[in-house]
């Protein structure tokens, strides 16, 4: 498999502090990472780095894609658009006419069990179905990578495992480079195929593949 992403030697940085120390591995295309760490350990700087958004402290980083899909903790979508009009947006920007981003907008709520509720303002849905908005724009732009920060975070238990569920359906139809940060290890051992582990001091170590339940454990026993 051809690497998509490469990290060659990379630091990172967070205001003033430091957070991520020669960090050096590939992402395979169709990888399904999940990158475990705790909470101020630099997996929110391990994406924007991966992403683009920000640059690295030290080293390079090689983006072998045409595109990339980016899905926050927090939905971020634009309170005074539409469901549809979210999806959108970034269709828009990619050069869609309007009439094609609408209605490619529009499979993708389909696709995301949103139907019948394209029209509706954000502030009308609930937390699961805006975090839905969220996967049908970042998985619309068809990208070659997907980042996900934590996207499912602050839901509860029932709507976390339908939004996996949801997730991991639509990863079978349409595989894409995946990586997934989150300092909970049961979440990371649902969804990846491949896991790394970023320790309090910002170095990353790769987890051998293993029984589920032996691997939640190690995770839990990493720091």
């Amino acid at each position: 498999m051809r690497p998509v992403l490469r990290f060659d030697h990379v630091s990172g940085q967070y205001g003033s502090l430091q957070v991520l120390r020669d960090l050096s591995f590939d992402v395979n295309e169709k990888d399904v990472v999940g990158i475990f760490g705790q909470s101020g350990s630099g997996k929110t700087t391990l994406l924007k780095l991966a992403a683009g958004l920000i640059e690295p402290a030290a080293g390079q980083i090689e983006r072998i894609s045409r595109g990339i899909g980016y899905v926050f903790q927090e939905p971020r979508v634009l309170p005074w658009k539409t469901a549809l009009d979210n999806v959108a947006i970034p269709l828009l920007a990619q050069g869609l006419d309007r009439q094609s981003a609408k209605e490619k907008a529009g499979r993708w709520l389909l696709k995301m069990g949103l139907d019948g509720f394209e029209d509706y303002f954000p502030s009308r849905l609930s937390g699961g179905m805006v975090q839905r908005v969220s996967l049908a724009r970042a998985f619309a732009v068809e990208p070659d990578v997907l980042l996900l920060d934590e996207p499912f975070g602050a839901l509860d238990v029932q709507l976390k495992d339908t939004m996996f569920a949801l997730l991991r359906q639509q990863l079978d139809a349409q595989p894409v480079t995946v990586l997934y940060v989150s300092h909970v290890p049961e979440d990371v051992v649902r969804i990846a195929t491949r896991i790394l582990v970023l320790t309090s001091g910002g170095e990353l170590r790769e987890v051998p593949v293993m029984d589920h339940g032996d691997l939640v454990r190690v995770l839990k026993e990493s720091f």
